[in-house]
């Protein structure tokens, strides 16, 4: 979990350090990865980024430069800004502090008799364990995906880094691809440097939230791991970590989410994890990106990811729709299509024609050779239902 910078002012005011917030109250829930020195413009451009800039002024030219100073390092990402006034720095100008009101920038005061770099490394420090704790969180919940049984490998972590063993937990797994097709895929994953970008945005709003959520790389992956939220939290939430993706992400970019189960413990991670991986595949498969797909609201897709032995989704299949996909592979055909359709319309022959663009009779004719091919009567309710989840059973192969 990343600081926030309201943490480190609390922390700071706790050891008696003398540093007084002048402005931009509304920003102290901004993210925190880092401090810097920024003594001028030009090195505010080496910013990255969610970093608290340090300035004594010794580089300013004039009094009236502090505030272009604190306009480039708002402009470069910074999270906030200590000013240490003295000889440099007489006074704050009041242009610095309305920029930094308008703009929700947290603008603190030093005086000249205050270690700064006693603050900056007090704050380093927190910094440098909260990456710590957020390293053993991810490297815990990893293990608790892959090696469930292995509780001793997770659970102690997780409650000392504030995530209870018996809580309930959820997992949301998103992928993000490139629509741009490679020689190995047609929708190859962005690569890690955008991933990583991806995550940075979402983290920065799971700090401003205050959201209980770890979140980490997996597979090419991005998993979050939502801790006590029920359905209808998860879905606002994830809706609203999509969108902030979204607003980063190129043209050619596209992400697909699952959501699994919510689990009655922490040692049910990894089926959740497992659940979410699969709907996140559906979603792929069936061309939703942007939308997320929840155990709550999967149908009979949820049913279906219940049954833990994947030889039984085989024969089910092999026993309904196989023989009729087999059929196409063979005769380059479209009949699987037309019987999904078929299905989709409740039987309608006249909007399977005009979803598939081709003349009744042609629907007519290749409903007829599904008929013969499966040795089914598709006027049979219970056939079209059979057919219908042995389709649902084909996606999830598939995937």
């Amino acid at each position: 979990m990343t600081v926030r910078l309201q943490e480190l002012f609390d922390q700071a005011r706790a050891q008696k350090h003398d540093i007084t917030l002048i402005a931009g109250r509304a920003g102290l829930n901004r993210p925190v990865r880092w401090v810097h020195m920024v003594e001028n413009e030009e090195i505010a451009g080496f910013l990255e980024g969610q970093e608290i800039a340090f300035t004594t002024g010794i580089g300013l030219d004039s009094q009236e430069s502090l505030t272009e100073l604190v306009a480039s390092t708002y402009r470069c990402g910074a999270s906030g800004i200590v000013v240490n006034v003295g000889p440099f720095i007489h006074q704050i100008s009041p242009n610095a502090i309305r920029f930094c009101d308008e703009h929700d920038f947290p603008l603190f005061r030093v005086p000249w008799n205050e270690h700064m770099a006693q603050i900056m490394h007090q704050f380093s420090l927190s910094i440098t364990l909260s990456e710590k704790y957020s390293l053993e969180l991810g490297v815990a919940l990893k293990n608790a995906i892959e090696w469930p049984a292995n509780e001793e490998l997770y659970l102690d972590t997780l409650e000392q880094n504030g995530f209870g063993k018996d809580w309930n937990y959820s997992v949301g797994v998103m992928d993000c691809v490139s629509t741009v097709p490679t020689a190995e895929c047609a929708l190859p994953h962005v690569p890690d440097a955008r991933i990583d970008m991806f995550r940075d945005a979402l983290e920065s709003l799971i700090t401003q939230h205050q959201w209980q959520i770890a979140q980490f790389a997996m597979d090419h992956r991005i998993v979050m791991v939502f801790a006590r939220y029920n359905a209808d939290e998860i879905s606002t939430i994830t809706r609203e970590m999509l969108s902030a993706c979204m607003a980063i992400a190129h043209d050619d970019e596209r992400m697909f989410i699952g959501i699994g189960k919510i689990t009655k413990s922490a040692r049910c991670i990894g089926k959740s994890y497992r659940q979410g991986l699969t709907l996140e595949r559906l979603q792929k498969h069936r061309g939703k990106s942007e939308t997320p797909f929840l155990y709550d609201d999967a149908g009979v897709d949820k049913l279906l990811l219940s049954v833990g032995d994947p030889e039984i989704l085989r024969d089910y299949y092999n026993h309904t729709v196989g023989p009729l996909v087999e059929y196409d592979k063979v005769n380059n055909g479209d009949l699987t299509e037309t019987l999904r359709n078929y299905l989709m319309f409740s039987g309608s022959i006249k909007e399977t024609s005009e979803r598939m663009y081709v003349h009744r009779n042609t629907v007519s004719y290749k409903l007829g050779k599904i008929q013969d091919i499966l040795d089914v009567n598709l006027s049979d309710f219970a056939v079209r239902e059979s057919l219908s989840i042995g389709l649902h059973v084909k996606e999830l192969l598939d995937c």
